[in-house]
């Protein structure tokens, strides 16, 4: 049986044409190059897939180092088309990018950097902005790049081998109680795991349709079992609630297709935007029996923590109170305005809620950038074949579950697993080239 359906050929094309700029990537790759370039570009194609290939076994073993492999992955697969010709310092690079795009990108840039005038700690700020746009560069970097020329399709079946590889070490760790301990120190509870367990989850999505395209079924349910059985073995708590998430959206896909785009466009502007009062709300809506049965993943606590930044955003509605405030807004002067029964959790660091820090450090502004992307994602998903709509819709809502739950919105590691996942569902089966065609771009044989 077969989970997701052959993609039809007019369909792709497209959708290909649309993505693309009306593109024909097969004349990009047939622009002549010579043996010297040829060898360069090879070599800096097959290092940067490398990269990426290496990610997820860099997470296990390092669980913040996944900005610098994406950044590094970027770096050479950019300088490979360069070589190649398939990428040009000139307008064509960025043929078929909407001006309303541009500008969405230029403003999510802009404003927190403009808000960093009213942060607490600029210099911080300025930090942590850096470490947020790395990887969303680095993403930007791949989708141009493979848009220039696809990637080889080796690079498919090692990531997803390197997925497994990576699950099976979280997996042997958890069980067999850290015996790497001795040789990595900060081994020092199951919680380490977390965010490779998130940042596998996020890639699994992409990863099933571009592995299913290639009718490797064995492969496809050996990353589908080890992916989930990873997830469920760890103890992060947000990545079962993404898997949830994403299970419910795979079966509310098969409704119409109208009503599917606007029960999620609902539920991800509800999310947005009720978050001044989120914390009230599941704090009064939650019954203690519910609270006391997930106290394993300190739900009392977190309800608490969502009150406090809660109140901190009624405070600064409009503007915020800066970019990356959250880590210290236990000394801010509004903490004193702040109900003393959880005033102590403003010193935790952020909210453990993305949308909700967005609307303490960023205010409404920044609500109103985060909506605007929503749209536009939706709007991309919506003309999409349906599979790749399908998985999209599926790392929407799995990545909005985990996000209110979970983890600071700029950490780098989050945001990088972010743009890989939507830079691999940008990939198309159709992208495939004869041998013939991809040597004369200068691009790594499958």
């Amino acid at each position: 049986m077969r989970v997701f359906a052959v993609h039809k050929r007019g369909a792709e094309e497209k959708y290909a044409a649309d993505m693309h700029g009306h593109m024909n990537s097969r004349e990009v790759l047939v622009r002549p190059i010579s043996d010297k370039y040829h060898n360069i570009s090879v070599h800096l194609d097959n290092i940067g897939h490398g990269f990426i290939v290496a990610l997820p076994i860099a997470m296990a073993i390092a669980n913040r180092s996944s900005p610098l492999f994406l950044a590094c992955a970027a770096f050479f697969v950019l300088a490979s088309r360069l070589a190649s010709g398939a990428i040009r310092f000139d307008r064509s690079a960025l043929a078929g990018a909407r001006t309303g795009a541009l500008v969405l990108v230029l403003c999510g840039f802009a404003y927190p950097l403009i808000s960093l005038g009213w942060a607490m700690r600029p210099a911080v700020g300025l930090f942590t902005w850096g470490e947020a746009i790395i990887p969303v560069v680095s993403g930007a970097v791949l989708v141009l790049s493979w848009r220039a020329a696809p990637p080889p399709r080796w690079m498919i079946r090692a990531l997803a081998g390197s997925m497994l590889i990576a699950g099976g070490l979280i997996v042997a760790e958890l069980l067999l109680n850290f015996p790497l301990r001795p040789l990595f120190a900060r081994r020092v509870g199951t919680f380490i795991h977390n965010r490779p367990v998130v940042t596998l989850f996020l890639l699994l999505g992409p990863m099933l349709v571009l592995v299913g395209s290639q009718e490797r079924r064995t492969l496809f349910w050996a990353v589908l079992l080890g992916i989930v059985a990873t997830i469920l073995v760890s103890d992060s708590e947000a990545a079962k609630l993404g898997l949830l998430a994403a299970a419910g959206t795979f079966v509310l896909c098969y409704a119409p297709f109208i009503w599917v785009r606007r029960l999620v466009a609902i539920a991800l502007l509800g999310l947005i935007w009720v978050q001044p009062f989120f914390g009230t709300t599941v704090a009064s809506a939650v019954p203690d029996k519910v609270i006391e049965a997930t106290k394993a993943g300190h739900s009392r606590e977190r309800i608490e923590l969502w009150q406090a930044f809660s109140d901190v955003s009624r405070h600064y509605p409009l503007f915020g109170t800066g970019f990356s405030s959250s880590p210290y807004m236990g000394s801010h002067p509004v903490a004193t305005e702040i109900n003393p029964a959880y005033r102590k959790m403003l010193r935790v660091g952020h909210p453990h809620n993305a949308f909700l820090q967005v609307w303490v450090e960023l205010g409404a502004v920044g609500a109103l950038l985060l909506t605007a992307i929503v749209f536009w994602v939706l709007k991309r998903l919506s003309s999409a074949p349906a599979d790749i709509r399908r998985i999209g819709f599926m790392t929407v809502m799995s990545a909005s579950a985990i996000a209110l739950v979970s983890h600071g919105a700029w950490q780098g590691w989050w945001i990088a697993a972010l743009a890989l996942a939507t830079a691999l569902l940008t990939l198309r089966p159709s992208h495939s080239v004869p041998a013939e065609q991809r040597r004369a771009a200068g691009q790594a044989p499958a």
